[in-house]
């Protein structure tokens, strides 16, 4: 890959910004008055995710959408009676050329493959953007957006609004004052939404004409050209290798993002994915669906080796064994998504986005646990913060350096899909697998011609 040690200014950096790019304070500050102005929005997606990240912008009474641009023509319908005013477009490229100069910031909430194209085009723009998880879809992507980004000098946000959430904070807090003994292993779980991640593989060749009103060739973005299938869009995208990656990397930021922060976890130095049943050979666009992936952390200063234990779709994590007798646990059956962390002296468990639920097992441990101070700044809203950030031009609680770095640990374990049952040894100094070759062909993008031509230069 075209990516440096010093591109990547140690990418371990970025978990402290989630509490740096702020003072510890403990008293209120008073709300700021912005003068009546508003952030002006360029939108690249507005269906689906992007239609409620839109409303939430909107809600705030800090944004307004001057221009906006979907490759599916329905989806701007809603946006037209919302901002009547704004000008909309099937090609978002043509819309940045088209409106330079009347946005104050980007916001790209499209198919993941297309994040770091979309990035690219708007970073040319010098203004602040925000982008949805998981920040790209290839690890070397997701390096390249944050190096153009801090190279632009801009603010950047990601979708990761479990990090505005204060329990990830309290989280922070209770690991650093030391009543919790040292983190040594933890087992994170995503049951919640395992039947989106179940298409049957022969979906893939599965041929049906393209909906009305979708430009499908514009959906594509940079990826190599395929004839339409079945349930790609709207969502089941993430199911195929190409375009997504699966439930874990979609799902890392909500779950694991709490701790990459409370532990300034860096990147693995290994990973191994156990898929029964499983066999890429067969069929190479598809994610396993019953599979564990184990995530090796080394020691940082005074902290100890990590082990992440990460069971998804139809894979469950065992109990915790400090868990109330008279408790269930049952991810499977309830539908659950969180984490339980074993540290020395306790147990922690904690649900899906920002640690909600945060507590001690059992409770009686909970009872007697006695909460550090506040020391960290909390958020009230994740898109009310990107706004201020501009407005206030300060850097957002969740930029591409924090979040970036979460997906990139995804991306290594979206990679080991690839390889079930060889334990993948990574070097993030170098950035790159040290004992499979072919491993590290899958960091970078399979791009088409043209999008090699235009943007393989950053990759």
């Amino acid at each position: 890959m075209n990516i440096t040690k010093r591109d990547f200014i140690k990418i371990g950096g970025g978990a402290a910004l989630a509490g740096a790019a702020f003072p510890s304070f403990a008293a209120k500050s008073a709300k700021p008055s912005y003068g009546g102005r508003k952030v002006r929005i360029a939108a690249i997606g507005t269906g689906g995710m992007a239609r409620g990240d839109l409303n939430n912008f909107l809600r705030t009474g800090l944004a307004e959408v001057v221009c906006a641009a979907d490759v599916y023509e329905p989806s701007l319908d809603w946006l037209r009676k919302a901002q009547p005013k704004a000008k909309f477009y099937k090609d978002y490229r043509k819309m940045l050329a088209e409106c330079a100069g009347t946005f104050d910031a980007v916001t790209i909430v499209v198919p993941d493959h297309s994040h770091c194209v979309a990035f690219l085009e708007a970073v040319k723009h010098k203004v602040p953007v925000f982008c949805e998880k998981p920040l790209g879809h290839t690890f070397a992507e997701t390096v390249a957006m944050m190096r153009e980004a801090k190279k632009a000098g801009i603010i950047t946000q990601v979708g990761m609004q479990g990090n505005s959430f204060p329990t990830t904070q309290s989280l922070r807090e209770w690991m650093e004052s030391g009543e919790l003994g040292q983190a040594r292993e933890a087992h994170l779980y995503c049951n919640s939404v395992r039947y989106f991640y179940c298409d049957p593989p022969e979906f893939f060749n599965t041929h049906v004409p393209v909906p009305k009103g979708l430009d499908w060739d514009l959906w594509q973005g940079p990826s190599l050209r395929r004839p339409y299938f079945k349930d790609v869009t709207p969502g089941h995208w993430r199911n195929w290798y190409p375009y997504g990656e699966g439930c874990m990397t979609d799902w890392v930021c909500h779950i694991l993002g709490p701790l990459v922060t409370a532990l300034d976890l860096d990147l693995p130095t290994a990973v191994t994915v156990d898929a029964p049943g499983f066999d890429p050979a067969k069929t190479p666009q598809a994610f396993p669906t019953s599979p564990r992936y184990k995530f090796e952390f080394p020691a940082k200063g005074e902290r100890a080796a990590f082990t992440a234990y990460w069971y998804d779709v139809n894979r469950t994590a065992p109990r915790p064994p400090a868990l109330e007798a008279n408790q269930e646990f049952d991810p499977i059956k309830r539908g659950w998504s969180g984490a339980w962390v074993k540290c020395d002296k306790e147990t922690l468990m904690y649900g899906s986005h920002g640690a909600t639920g945060l507590r001690i097992v059992p409770q009686a441990r909970m009872s007697a646990f006695k909460r550090p101070p506040q020391k960290y700044r909390r958020v009230r809203n994740h898109h009310e913060e990107f706004l201020k950030a501009v407005l206030e031009n300060r850097p957002a609680n969740t930029p591409f350096e924090l979040a970036g770095k979460v997906s990139l640990m995804g991306l290594i374990g979206t990679v080991a899909t690839r390889f079930p049952g060889t334990r993948l040894e990574f070097d993030a100094q170098k950035m790159c697998f040290t004992n499979c070759d072919a491993a590290n062909r899958l960091l970078k993008p399979e791009w088409s011609e043209q999008a090699l031509a235009t943007y393989g230069s950053y990759i």
